[in-house]
């Protein structure tokens, strides 16, 4: 089960990046190349026709990212539950490691980080989205506002956190993925006679 979470989360923050890195940039940038093409020419029009469906489109991306951020909630909760399962069943092999040297509760620990990080880069996105498409905004702040999502989506302490915590879950797996197999919860249901587990996480 656990497994199945970290595989989740994976594919959940890759379509982050991409709806980031991607999908993100190219309405932003639409946006800000729009604005500044219908300070120079005619007819209006066309380019605000242009502007509008460049605006719907971040729009699109941003309920996206809200959806993936809601995703992420869901596996942590998950997470938790696999923990607290094993720990209700006193799972014999709560306090061993599961694959080199993490156990699974410094697994489970390591997966709330990556919710806030990802709802504070969320937060950080929405705010240059309204400065991006505001008409208030001059072209400077606009192209500021554009460069710093490019950056974002590159960079910056959520992407570093996240390639990180992919790197050292990777090892910790083994360099695997399905090889072998932590607990699953009907395992755990079988064991309740085993070895006692400690009474919570820290």
């Amino acid at each position: 089960m656990l497994k199945l979470v970290i595989t989740e989360i994976k594919s959940t923050v890759r379509t982050w990046d991409e709806l980031v890195a991607v999908d993100g940039i190219k309405a932003v940038k639409g946006i800000v190349d729009e604005g500044t093409t219908m300070e120079r020419k005619t007819p209006l029009t066309p380019h605000l026709d242009a502007l509008y469906a460049h605006r719907s489109a971040l729009q699109a991306v941003l309920t996206k990212l809200q959806k993936a951020l809601n995703k992420l909630a869901m596996l942590v909760d998950q997470a938790e539950k696999v923990y607290f399962e094993a720990y209700r069943v006193q799972w014999p092999g709560l306090n061993e490691p599961l694959w080199v040297t993490w156990t699974l509760e410094r697994f489970v620990d390591s997966i709330p980080p990556l919710l806030s990080m990802h709802d504070s880069h969320l937060t950080t996105l929405r705010n240059l989205s309204s400065t991006i498409a505001s008409p208030q905004t001059s072209f400077d702040n606009a192209k500021l506002a554009l460069e710093r999502w490019r950056d974002l989506s590159i960079g910056g302490e959520r992407w570093e956190g996240v390639r990180e915590w992919e790197d050292i879950v990777g090892l910790e797996m083994g360099g695997v993925w399905g090889e072998e197999e932590e607990p699953e919860e009907e395992d755990m249901g079988r064991s309740g006679g085993g070895r006692k587990g400690k009474k919570g996480r820290r």
